[in-house]
């Protein structure tokens, strides 16, 4: 009498289906994983830019081009020039820009800040608002993110720091919020031009690294406002 079942090859060749189908189901969920991450790393840099500029344009528009017989009105930076368009930029703060071989962190040289404006709240109290960039540090120390982790190792990522002070002595002490992040450490570059034809007009760019999943570099992407001045 046979003994009904399966023979050792049937058996062999069955498990080694079953590996393969079980490999194919293991990565095709680690790469929809993989890429759900992606996705929403991408977002959240969007999102940083997005509301940024959204900020940016919303103060600005608010700024007074009057002399009110202070040194403490309209815009201090970036200066306006009839003759040339004028621009600040991170490469205005830090040295060198990019980063070479010998550096592996931006050394920032300027105190001065990327776009600095006054603003009158609906109390009359004169506001300073300044944006500029920066990285985390701790006692006086880089303590942002690690440049094996930057997407492109020529551009260190930074945040946005906004400034909104008031004054109760005529601009000799500030006060208020100062140099609070106003995005996450993923900012490549934030650009302020104001172009020669108009003492009111600002072009605002905003850049970052965003991931690409067939690069380990990543794809600079950039956003850009025109703003002007309604007051």
């Amino acid at each position: 009498m046979k003994r009904k079942g399966f023979t050792l090859i049937e058996l062999m060749v069955s498990m080694v289906i079953m590996l393969i189908l079980l490999y194919i189901g293991l990565s095709s969920f680690s790469y929809i994983n993989a890429y759900a991450r992606y996705m929403q790393y991408n977002q959240n840099v969007l999102d940083n830019m997005d509301t940024l500029l959204s900020q940016i344009k919303k103060e600005l528009m608010q700024a007074s081009t009057k002399d009110d017989g202070t040194d403490f009105y309209g815009i201090t930076y970036p200066s306006y020039n009839f003759n040339q368009d004028t621009a600040r930029g991170i490469q205005d703060l830090v040295n060198p820009y990019p980063l070479d071989e010998t550096h592996e962190y931006y050394t920032f040289v300027s105190n001065e800040p990327i776009l600095q404006f006054y603003i009158f709240d609906d109390s009359g109290t004169k506001h300073r608002i300044t944006y500029t960039l920066g990285v985390p540090t701790k006692n006086g120390a880089y303590a942002g993110v690690p440049r094996e982790y930057w997407l492109n190792k020529k551009f260190e990522p930074c945040e946005v720091l906004y400034s909104n002070e008031t004054s109760s002595d005529g601009g000799h002490t500030w006060s208020g919020i100062q140099n609070q992040p106003v995005t996450e450490q993923v900012i490549t570059n934030l650009i302020v031009i104001r172009p020669s034809y108009s003492d009111k007009v600002f072009q605002i760019l905003v850049e970052a690294y965003i991931k690409d999943p067939f690069s380990k570099e990543g794809k600079r992407f950039a956003r850009m406002i025109q703003v002007t001045l309604k007051q």
